[in-house]
């Protein structure tokens, strides 16, 4: 018996939410490490999968194939992850793979959702950010925590120009809140301690960047 049109409402209602909550709980752990493909993104790709694979299903019914419809999903979605990846390929070095797996990923939850596969997309999302979680504090206990320098850096305030000139630096290398200290100083000549790894390409960047800055003073 065919469904009456409420009750496919409140099944496309249901599928939106639930593809924005999984879309959601995967950004939360993006935006927290300061990723570029934070909330609103993973949110906007989860959803729009999902959006999408309703859409492959009314299709179907009609005239076409799904599967068609979902393939196109993957080479869409690949375009976003490459341009995640190659953010920092003009250092020298490529960036960005975390980022792109994890909207890659997402896109796969939302298909999962638009497919009406409700509790699949639930357990993928658990596992994604727990193995982001696991996975990233498992790296930093390994590569990183046990390497740990305290970095002064100190400069010259120019009327507070320095310190923002600065913390532009920190946001383009996506330094953590917590890696990171400023202090007003005395004579007024404030400094910032970082809380610097040598193996982090991101510390490394930023360094070199601020040491070409005409206020700073002093980096020991």
């Amino acid at each position: 018996m065919a469904m009456m049109p409420w009750q496919d409402l409140a099944k496309f209602v249901i599928s939106c939410l639930v593809a924005v909550l999984c879309g959601l709980i995967i950004g939360l752990e993006r935006e927290s490490k300061g990723k570029p493909a934070g909330l609103r993104t993973l949110v906007l790709i989860c959803l729009g999968s999902t959006l999408f694979m309703m859409i492959s299903q009314i299709v179907a019914t009609r005239i076409g194939d799904p599967g068609r419809v979902a393939a196109q999903i993957v080479t869409g979605i690949g375009f976003i992850g490459a341009g995640a990846i190659v953010q920092k390929s003009e250092q020298g070095y490529v960036a960005g793979l975390t980022t792109a797996a994890s909207i890659w990923v997402t896109a796969a939850v939302g298909m999962l959702v638009g497919l009406n596969h409700y509790m699949f997309a639930v357990v993928s999302v658990t596992i994604v950010v727990l193995a982001l979680k696991i996975l990233g504090s498992l790296e930093g206990y390994l590569f990183y925590d046990s390497n740990i320098e305290q970095k002064k850096i100190l400069f010259e305030s120019n009327f507070g120009k320095t310190k923002w000139e600065i913390m532009g630096y920190i946001e383009e290398n996506m330094l953590r809140p917590t890696e990171y200290v400023f202090f007003d100083g005395s004579h007024g000549r404030p400094y910032l301690e970082l809380q610097y790894v040598h193996k982090n390409r991101n510390h490394r960047a930023f360094l070199a960047q601020v040491a070409g800055l005409p206020q700073i003073l002093e980096i020991a």
